[in-house]
């Protein structure tokens, strides 16, 4: 293993406890440098948890609760995700059982809107009649709502665990981030708290999958007591005697086996438990985890499945949707993003903001506007705390509320683009620069020979993982990596040893560049795979970075070969031109290592790539040798030089918004041996006739693969070469509908301007 610090504190660590060094780093890494915190953090302890007499407000809670149970009603307001839903159940169900008259109320987002409201608190106070009101996720920024709770005589709890604003809610108010001392709990986290002090800790472990699920659910780190409630919930959750309703949606989630992970939580349970309040009704979840009917919870547990299955596809629409959008978007000079359309559907925007956050690496805001409120969600990235952009930004906003990854806001139309300036302006001026650039960031890198079931086993000890205790990530240097695809899918897998292999989902879009001999790093996770009764070590393939861009002489001239054939017009993305700044805008495209060289030295902070942009961000690029496939949608200034043919020129202005500049230095053809004789072309036409004619693919790798099965022999760069020949003479040619299509009349070789290009090589 290289790149640990504190080798002679790690070696020692690992002796005292018997843990392998590559855990023990990772531990000490995360702030655990003794004995003693090591094992307490491997080993988590229900006799860990913070004591309930450290949080503000408990105690006299407890008396409150006790004297309503006896003589009045219990009202128990909930919201409507999976945090909400977990600590709405497990504070009824206790109630319930200890006697009191307690009900539940779940506001939907349609009619309440987000957190606590008065029409919400009307509605319920006039159902319910309570003596006494018990908030659990919401309440700590709703001063105004707890007082009219107070004035219509209802007794009041607030249990929360967002950020409080300046006025705090009169009554009994238990929020751990009113004391930085306690443990950043979730909403169920807090109810859980609520009620080991209720009833005692053992008692409390009765609901405790019911908390591990939310607190996984809800991102809050897993540490200390989160890392306690998660480790133990997981245990129960493995139980053959699972929570019913919990069993059928594991079921429905197509779960298989008794062992339940926090992944398993995270991807199956949390998006099911969340979908109903995320559509319709979030007391669907709620009953789900507090009824016992097999029957009614099988079919509230399918009713569920569809609910996500259905969001889903909206958040995959919202997603397309607002990135389609972020072409007329300023991404040069602004360094977060606000959108808003009328077509999206509430429950999704949060999730949809997500995905753009991740993938653009800037904070995002994503309103749904209906009517004379803008109504959203925003998500942020790893450094920039959300919360506080809000809060800066409140004079423009009507309310807003969450933590510093999450929040939830509403606007008034005319201040959006008020609101957009003044957060640009407070993340520019209080966040550095380098915040936004990509990251990669690994545990540990590994040789090869050090992939391997023990490994994988050992780093178990850290689980579970999730947010502050992220699953291990490994890198390791290769050079060429022999991927080959799996079956007919867009998958692909390296062999790296007899006891472990490198699984690549839905990357077969960077064949070519892994199975280049140049240098890359590869960034992964590792899990144990039993198949037939072998146990192998998988590395799960997350991300990988070129670190020393040499392609080869092949590679270089069948992409400036590409240049010569007819390129089909993609649909001009519209755009807002915006010039660049010091980080974003401009892309620099090249076809010869002379040039990429010399524009290197030229611009050393550019990101260095090749083929095509590995990220939607419009980062100040040099890009060398690009594919006619690639996205530069997001630029605003491209420069080519090189001088490729003119077509390919025309290409880039047809297809794109951005301003295009021809540099036009004299090129320099690359002196790649590829095979071009008639014979090669010849067998690769034949090769295609048999294998793809009137047959759909998904693109070169794909052909590739399918004639390769069949027999053709080539390496892939003089398949590649010939394959643009044959189209640029229009033997062959796929139509719009990615059909290959084969030409019936005679072509002539020597109209080729490749083949010429190949006869002027250097």
């Amino acid at each position: 293993m290289k790149g640990t610090d504190n080798e002679k504190l790690i070696s020692e660590l690992s002796a005292e406890t018997g843990v392998g060094k590559v855990v023990v780093a990772m531990c000490v890494a995360r702030g655990y440098r003794d004995k003693a915190a090591i094992e307490s953090f491997l080993h988590p302890d229900i006799a860990a948890l913070t004591p309930t007499t450290e949080f503000e407000g408990i105690e006299a809670a407890v008396g409150l609760i006790r004297k309503h149970t006896e003589t009045g009603r219990i009202l128990i307001f909930g919201d409507y995700d999976c945090d909400g839903i977990g600590a709405a159940a497990m504070l009824y169900l206790a109630l319930k059982e200890h006697g009191a008259d307690a009900e539940v109320y779940i506001p939907t987002r349609i009619e309440d809107g987000y957190g606590l409201s008065v029409q919400a608190l009307e509605r319920a106070t006039a159902n319910f009649s309570p003596t006494l009101l018990i908030t659990v996720d919401c309440g700590i920024g709703s001063a105004e709502e707890i007082a009219f709770a107070v004035s219509k005589g209802v007794d009041t709890i607030v249990t929360d665990h967002h950020e409080p604003s300046d006025t705090i809610p009169q009554g009994i108010v238990i929020d751990p981030k009113l004391n930085k001392a306690l443990p950043e709990l979730c909403g169920a986290g807090v109810a859980f708290t609520l009620l080991r002090a209720l009833y005692g800790d053992e008692y409390a472990t009765k609901f405790i999958d019911i908390a591990a699920i939310s607190t996984i659910a809800d991102l809050v780190p897993l540490t200390g007591d989160n890392r306690v409630i998660a480790a133990y919930g997981l245990k129960k959750l493995c139980n053959s005697a699972k929570r019913p309703g919990i069993q059928a949606l594991l079921d429905v989630s197509g779960h298989k086996g008794s062992a339940v992970t926090a992944t398993d939580i995270a991807f199956k349970l949390a998006p099911r438990l969340n979908a109903s309040g995320r559509l319709s009704s979030a007391f669907k979840s709620f009953r789900l985890l507090t009824e016992t009917s097999a029957d009614a919870l099988y079919e509230l547990a399918r009713d569920l499945d569809e609910e996500n299955k259905r969001r889903q596809q909206l958040c995959n629409d919202t997603f397309r949707e607002a990135r389609q959008m972020l072409h007329e978007y300023d991404l040069t000079h602004r360094r977060i993003i606000v959108l808003h359309s009328s077509e999206w559907e509430a429950g999704v925007v949060g999730i949809a903001a997500a995905k753009i956050a991740e993938e653009f690496r800037r904070p995002t805001v994503l309103f749904v506007d209906k009517d004379d409120c803008y109504k959203g969600s925003c998500r942020s990235i790893a450094g920039i705390n959300i919360h506080d952009v809000l809060n800066a930004a409140s004079d423009t906003l009507i309310q807003f509320g969450g933590h510093a990854m999450a929040a939830g806001l509403s606007i008034r139309p005319e201040n959006i683009q008020k609101f957009t300036a003044v957060a640009d302006a407070y993340i520019k001026s209080m966040y550095p620069e380098d915040i936004f650039l990509p990251v990669y960031d690994c545990d540990a890198e590994l040789s090869i020979n050090e992939i391997t079931p023990e490994l994988a086993h050992e780093i178990e000890l850290l689980e579970p993982c999730g947010m502050g205790n992220p699953k291990p990530r490994f890198k390791t240097l290769f050079t060429a990596l022999p991927f080959n695809r799996i079956k007919n899918l867009p998958h692909i897998k390296a062999k790296l040893s007899d006891r472990g292999e490198l699984v690549a989902f839905n990357r077969l879009d960077s064949l070519r560049l892994l199975r280049s001999p140049m240098k890359k790093e590869i960034f992964y996770n590792l899990e144990i795979d039993n198949f037939r009764g072998n146990e192998l070590v998988r590395a799960l393939f997350k991300d990988f970075r070129i670190t020393e861009i040499k392609p080869t002489a092949e590679m270089m001239f069948s992409g400036f070969a590409e240049k010569f054939i007819p390129a089909r017009i993609r649909p001009r993305t519209a755009s807002v031109y915006s010039g660049y700044d010091d980080m974003f805008g401009r892309l620099l495209i090249c076809f010869s290592e002379t040039t990429f060289k010399k524009l290197s030295e030229q611009y050393p902070s550019y990101r260095k790539i090749l083929t095509e942009p590995d990220l939607p961000n419009p980062y100040n690029s040099i890009l060398l040798s690009p594919s006619v496939d690639a996205d530069l949608s997001y630029y605003s200034v491209i420069e080519v030089y090189d001088s490729p043919s003119d077509g390919y020129i025309e290409y880039l202005r047809n297809s794109f918004s951005a301003e295009i500049t021809d540099v036009g230095n004299d090129a320099v053809i690359p002196s790649g041996s590829v095979d071009l004789d008639r014979n090669a072309l010849v067998k690769l036409f034949s090769y295609i006739k048999a294998a793809s004619e009137d047959k759909k693919f998904e693109d070169t790798e794909d052909l590739y693969f399918k004639i390769c099965v069949r027999g053709y022999d080539k390496d892939y760069y003089s398949f590649l070469t010939a394959w643009f020949v044959l189209n640029e003479i229009e033997v062959v040619y796929t139509d719009d509908a990615g059909i290959i299509r084969l030409s019936k009349d005679k072509k002539d070789l020597g109209k080729s301007n490749i083949i010429k290009l190949a006869e002027r090589r250097t």
